[in-house]
């Protein structure tokens, strides 16, 4: 259910899902803290949802180390109060053949999409426990049930935020807090390449708007649902994957080789 006032926590609220995220779930009960690393930027969303939401602060933050999301948390706190709900929604890409990637590249999804969103839930959840009220909310993707070539390194910190997201879950059974894992499939927004976008369309991927994936997540986190992927073929094959993972890997042969075809010749770090 949809609580009367809450106050909701969004990291990445600059990017295409983040900020269509914010502007669904904006409305007179909701106080919004948003964080991203630029500043101006934020500062331009709060202006557009200042007359829509409660209220709302804004963040610069670079959430890659404890002690950042430990002072986000603090922060937002104190300027909006408890937090009632967290939407670990930044993320970064890379579309690169694995012996290709540089080391950088690899560290820089590792800790962005995986270690972020583990260090803030971290920061948040000894508040949440002792008022025995809480939504942890972790923006996956599809490709967190189903491994693609070109993305070897994007799919581990998937793969591993739906496993943190579900063991989770079952640890905090009875907490009062919970946890909500939702997995968008191919998005349009800018943190995809023109590469991604080549691929995505040669080889016939369904292609979703940002405000679309945001209404599935504001109505997900409504519901207090557990988990939910976008797409009722990517959830079949999600179910596919995790019972016959050699036959997929049999029918997706063909699929992954076309993918493979539109890789970059370098490196790209987003």
């Amino acid at each position: 259910m949809h609580e009367k006032t809450r106050h909701i926590l969004i990291t990445g609220a600059t990017g295409g899902i983040g900020s269509a995220t914010a502007q669904a779930i904006a409305d007179a009960g909701t106080r919004l803290s948003l964080a991203a690393r630029d500043p101006q930027r934020l500062q331009g969303l709060a202006a557009e949802l200042a007359s829509e939401a409660a209220a709302v602060s804004t963040f610069g933050a670079d959430l890659t180390a404890a002690e950042s999301c430990r002072d986000l948390v603090q922060r937002a706190i104190a300027e909006q109060g408890p937090i009632d709900v967290i939407i670990n929604c930044a993320g970064v890409n890379d579309f690169q053949r694995f012996a290709a990637a540089e080391p950088a590249t690899i560290e820089r999804l590792i800790l962005t999409n995986f270690l972020a969103p583990v260090l803030l839930t971290r920061a948040a959840l000894p508040e949440m426990l002792v008022r025995r009220r809480g939504r942890i909310v972790n923006i996956g993707s599809v490709m967190g049930g189903v491994g693609f070539a070109g993305f070897a390194v994007y799919c581990a910190t998937k793969f591993g935020l739906r496993g943190f997201s579900e063991a989770l879950r079952r640890e905090l059974k009875g907490s009062g807090v919970a946890v909500t894992y939702i997995a968008p499939r191919y998005t349009r927004t800018a943190l995809n390449s023109g590469a991604m976008d080549r691929m995505a369309k040669a080889v016939g991927m369904k292609i979703d708007d940002p405000k679309a994936v945001a209404r599935a997540i504001a109505a997900t986190i409504n519901a207090g649902k557990a988990e939910h992927t976008i797409g009722g073929m990517e959830r079949l094959l999600l179910r596919l994957n995790a019972l016959f993972p050699r036959l997929v890997d049999s029918s997706l042969a063909t699929l992954n080789r076309r993918m493979l075809d539109h890789v970059e010749p370098a490196k790209r770090i987003r």
